[in-house]
This record gives C-alpha cells, structure tokens and sequence, in this order.
C-alpha cells in the first residue's frame, strides 16, 4: 500500500510528526525534571498539543479540500496560539510546526477556491478563537 497517494497534504503531515516529537520530548522533560506543577497545566497543555496533532494528522489524510482546509486551520491555529506564551520553552518548534500545517491549510483553501481576504479574516479568527480557550484553560488550571 502506497502511503504517499494517501496523503493529501504533506506539510501538513510533516507539522504533525514534528508536534509529535515535540510533545514526546515536552513529556520526557517534564517527568526527568521530576517535580510537577500543581494545578493541571501540564495536562492541559499536553492535551492542547495532542489536539492539534490529531487535527494536523487527520487533516493531511483528509481527501476533501473543503473539509480538510478547517481541520488544518484549527490544528495550526491551536499551534500558533500556544507557540506565544511558549516561546522560551517549546514555542518556537510549534511555531515551525504551526507554519507547516498552515501551509497545508493554505494549499486546501486555494483548492477550494477561498477568497484571499476571507481567508485571511478567517484565519485571524481562528487564531483569535484559539488563544482565547487557551487562556480560559490557563486561568482554569492555574494552581
């Protein structure tokens, strides 16, 4: 079976695994670190990254342009606002993961046909929506 006929997006893949590994070595940190936080900032933040992740790798498989431009605006979206208040820890690697899936996001919207200034104000939203649950869930789990 050919993997790569199956692909509908490769940056947007490539995005995924590279979340992947990040969030494998944000885990392993933390566990050596050995002392946890108190609060569940952690399981948030690991989930919010495990999110975009399926978002990204469900995306890159999706065959529909039309549905897989949302499911890569969201994953990058998720990406891009946590990659903010990150950036002295693992932002700047989710930065580069975000720039890829929204690459893949891209190419689907040009496939669909997206107007350039709706999709620019739609990706703002998106970004906007993202950072403003981020937050929520920040204040949610602060100790």
């Amino acid at each position: 079976m050919d993997v790569r006929g199956r692909v509908a997006s490769v940056p947007a893949l490539g995005g995924a695994v590279g979340a992947l590994a990040i969030e494998l070595l944000y885990v392993n940190l933390i566990i050596q670190q050995g002392a946890v936080m108190p609060g569940y900032r952690v399981p948030l933040i690991i989930g919010w990254i495990g999110m975009c992740i399926v978002l990204a790798g469900v995306g890159a498989f999706t065959q529909a342009a039309s549905r897989r431009v949302w499911l890569l605006g969201w994953g990058a979206a998720g990406l891009l606002a946590l990659s903010v208040p990150a950036v002295f820890s693992i932002g700047l690697p989710l930065l580069l993961c975000a720039v890829a899936v929204g690459a893949g996001a891209i190419s689907a919207a040009q496939l669909v046909g997206a107007r350039p200034l709706v999709a620019f104000a739609v990706t703002i939203l998106m970004i906007v929506v993202a950072g403003a649950v981020l937050l929520a869930g920040f204040a949610l789990t602060a100790p």
